[in-house]
């Protein structure tokens, strides 16, 4: 055998390509990854249900709520706060608040209620006839007494 050059050290190990198995994502969405071991571990955010990666906000939309609830910003929630003017009272029908005054209170329930004023009797006209001022035999037209037809005398007495 003849002589040849030594060859050249390999070159040493390069350091392993470190792939994050959390990029891309396989979680879904509303989700998020953590890097447990070289492998993925995937939970839903904070705030939202269901198993990655079906994960889920609360509502979409109102129906998804009880009855006296409405979805806002993908939770359901109490819809009345804020829906009303003042005095008045809400209460929520099929999702949606209903704004009355209570009560003894009138007005806009959407702006404003405020206390019905007191039912105004009609004032009586006087009638100067009743009770009558006449006497026996006499009759009563505008608070004057005559004497009836056959009768004379005082009317008044």
């Amino acid at each position: 055998s003849r002589c040849f050059p030594v060859p050249p050290p390999p070159p040493p190990p390069a350091d392993p390509i470190i792939r994050d198995p959390c990029v891309p994502s396989p979680c879904g969405p509303y989700s998020q990854c953590r890097d447990i071991g070289g492998s993925p571990s995937c939970s839903c955010l904070p705030e939202y249900t269901g198993t990655p990666p079906n994960c889920r906000p609360e509502c979409v939309i109102s129906a998804e709520c009880a009855s006296n609830l409405a979805c806002m910003r993908e939770k359901c929630r109490d819809p009345c706060p804020g829906s009303c003017g003042a005095g008045a009272q809400c209460s929520v029908i099929n999702h949606t608040p209903i704004c009355t005054c209570p009560e003894g209170f009138t007005g806009d329930p959407f702006t404003n209620c405020f206390p019905k004023p007191p039912d105004v009797e009609p004032v009586q006209a006087s009638d100067p006839c009743n009770p009558s001022p006449c006497g026996p035999n006499a009759q009563c037209a505008d608070g004057v007494c005559t004497c009836l037809p056959e009768f004379q005398g005082d009317p008044y007495s």
